[in-house]
């Protein structure tokens, strides 16, 4: 990572409480997974002021990537994650300012990751709309998935429903829950 990113990741942890931020153990998680798995389409819902964006994107510079970010907050937050995004220098970032699931992106068509960081009663909304244009090997990552718990029993609900994921629950930050879409639940090695 160049210093002109890392800068602007340090800046953006100090008011991480304010904004709701991930802490950075789950932005090098997610960092780390796309280079390894080489994605190169990612959906973030829930930009905030960009700082997971940029662990996102710099991440997909690497695999010629792109990532599409959707923040409903146009007035604070979406104005706050453009600034973010210039003063990182990455090309890669599509912000969409609007309300999913209604706006999330026609194309592409599939994704390899979606990121869910946003209205926790709504994640199972997101997770219907946008189920079927997840990759075979592709992954929803939902954030906050220990801390609320009972904000998310829809989700949960609809995840464990859904017989194309698999899920896997992650004690990083305030918990994270990994659905693979299209691995075998009887298979004897699990990477991630």
């Amino acid at each position: 990572m160049n210093k002109k990113i890392r800068a602007v990741l340090d800046k953006l942890k100090k008011n991480r409480h304010i904004y709701w931020n991930i802490p950075r153990e789950v932005g090098q998680f997610l960092n780390f997974l796309i280079r390894d798995r080489k994605y190169k389409s990612v959906l973030e819902i829930g930009t905030s002021t960009g700082y997971s964006a940029l662990w996102i994107a710099e991440a997909l510079s690497h695999t010629q990537g792109h990532l599409y970010t959707i923040e409903s907050h146009q007035k604070e937050r979406a104005k706050l994650a453009k600034e973010t995004f210039k003063k990182s220098g990455l090309k890669n970032i599509t912000l969409i300012e609007g309300h999913a699931p209604e706006a999330i992106p026609k194309t592409p068509k599939f994704f390899d990751l979606i990121f869910l960081d946003a209205t926790k009663e709504e994640y199972h909304l997101y997770f219907t709309a946008l189920k079927s244009r997840i990759k075979k090997g592709g992954m929803i990552i939902a954030d906050n998935t220990e801390s609320h718990k009972k904000e998310l029993k829809k989700y949960f609900q609809a995840i464990e429903n859904s017989k194309e994921f698999t899920n896997f629950p992650l004690k990083i930050g305030s918990g994270l829950t990994v659905s693979i879409k299209g691995f075998c639940r009887n298979s004897k090695h699990i990477t991630l």
